[in-house]
């Protein structure tokens, strides 16, 4: 899911977002239809999976890597008993 580094999760959010918008504007404003159709479903991807990942996965890899450290502390106190 990694796949724009250069950005954060948040500003691919806004910028995913902002370019749906501007999709949409050119879909009323023009009679390209075909082009903006096409880029207005690629950019709700792109804006839906940004979103999702800023909101569900990032903390869930946090909440998993949290767990993964008490569970290593877990099994020191084990092994030190």
């Amino acid at each position: 899911m990694a796949r724009f580094l250069a950005i954060s999760p948040k500003s691919q959010c806004w910028l995913f977002h902002f370019a749906l918008v501007l999709n949409v504007f050119g879909m009323a404003l023009t009679d390209m239809w075909l082009p903006m159709v096409v880029g207005a479903i690629v950019t709700l991807y792109l804006a839906i999976d940004s979103l999702v990942r800023l909101r569900y996965v990032i903390p869930m890899k946090k909440e998993i890597r949290d767990l993964h450290h008490e569970l290593e502390a877990i099994r020191q106190k084990i092994n030190d008993v």
